[in-house]
């Protein structure tokens, strides 16, 4: 997959950009806070139908502006694909693909596969469980549509049932009235938590694979990776059908609602798991140098790189936004040349020394500077 040519219109700081791309590696150089990540953000917008820094819609359209607009051209094999994405002050959002219009986010997710590293990345091992809870996330409903129905379902419930408690706590609900709505919720939650336990476990075990092989690649040792997945539903999986899974996390919700009404929050549900990520039996989150931390966020990143192909054949694009900095020269080199065997690869960075000495063929660079993107 690759990114053929892009028009930006009022998006962020970018007032009006056109570029066309190189299939394999481009490069976006330039001060911090010209423009360079906000060239990504709206590359990759459509992979996620939302920013991947996690801003508002109302807040990438540029100051002064009353909306903003973005048009991609994306190549699959021989198929070419047109995504446009309009976005305005009131809210709404327009999406096409091909000239037809799309109302669901879940109808735009996936059509551009993409990973991206950013600052944030190092700090997926060290940082804290919704970290790591978004990198799966985002990484299952790239390759699984269904997988995204499911959690936006669940968390509407999970919204809904921490509104009901946080009522009763502060005493705007009758208990009763309560308990019965919670029953409701509940059941929705039960129902939408086994699916996303049983993809998570499933992409978790893809990954512990693939993570495994990329650390040892980009650390030259015979360290082992693992992941171990800590699933927080508060039920075995009993085998059999999703209906039978649901029925225990139910049986379990129900069980622990008097402790929920008294604490005033939810307890148990797919909110709350974890991944532990472990190198030679040592977890690293509490015991990992910085160097064994970075190399291993970086390669569950190339892990999520590989399930995207290994799931649907196709190569994702790479976006590196000031992730270089991070890295020693050797590793970051390394990991600059793996990538662009396989993949189009975007390289947003302050330093030209990021790049310096590396020259693949048929690379494209531009300097951004006041959210003015010129090619060099």
């Amino acid at each position: 997959m690759r990114l053929l040519e892009a028009s930006l219109l009022d998006f962020r700081n970018l007032a009006e950009v056109q570029l066309s791309f190189s299939p394999g590696v481009n490069v976006l150089l330039g001060d911090n806070g010209h423009g360079k990540t906000n060239v990504l953000e709206a590359l990759n917008y459509p992979a996620l139908a939302r920013s991947f820094r996690g801003a508002r819609d109302e807040e990438l359209i540029r100051f002064g502006s009353e909306a903003c607009h973005l048009r991609l051209a994306i190549a699959e094999g021989e198929k070419i694909l047109d995504i446009e994405v309009g976005l305005d002050r009131g809210g709404r959002r327009r999406m096409r693909v091909d000239g037809d219009e799309v109302h669901r986010r879940v109808e735009l997710v996936g059509r551009l596969a993409t990973v991206v590293f950013d600052p944030q990345t190092v700090e997926l091992v060290r940082g804290g469980p919704e970290m790591r809870r978004r990198w799966f996330d985002q990484g299952i409903s790239s390759v699984d549509s269904e997988y995204l129905i499911h959690l936006q379902a669940a968390n509407r419930a999970l919204k809904q049932k921490a509104s009901l408690l946080r009522d009763v706590r502060r005493g705007f609900s009758s208990l009763g009235t309560v308990s019965r709505d919670l029953e409701t919720w509940n059941a929705e939650l039960a129902a939408h938590a086994a699916p996303l336990v049983r993809k998570r476990a499933d992409w978790l075990s893809r990954a512990a694979q693939a993570g495994r092989d990329s650390y040892m690649d980009l650390s030259d040792e015979k360290q082992e990776l693992q992941l171990v997945y800590k699933q927080g539903v508060g039920s075995e999986d009993p085998g059999g059908t999703d209906a039978d899974f649901s029925r225990e996390i139910l049986a379990v919700l129900d069980y622990i609602t008097s402790d929920e009404i008294r604490r005033g929050r939810c307890l148990s549900g797919p909110q709350t798991d974890d991944v532990d990520i472990i190198l030679d039996g040592v977890s690293l989150r509490t015991y990992g140098s910085r160097g064994e931390t970075r190399t291993a966020a970086i390669s569950l990143k190339l892990a999520q790189a590989e399930i995207v192909y290994g799931m649907r054949g196709v190569r994702p694009v790479l976006f590196f936004d000031d992730i270089f900095s991070e890295l020693d020269k050797d590793r970051s080199r390394k990991l600059q040349e793996r990538t662009a065997k396989d993949h189009q690869v975007f390289i947003a960075t302050a330093r030209a020394e990021d790049v310096a000495g590396w020259e693949p063929a048929g690379a494209s660079t531009w300097t951004v500077h006041e959210g003015v993107v010129t090619i060099r």
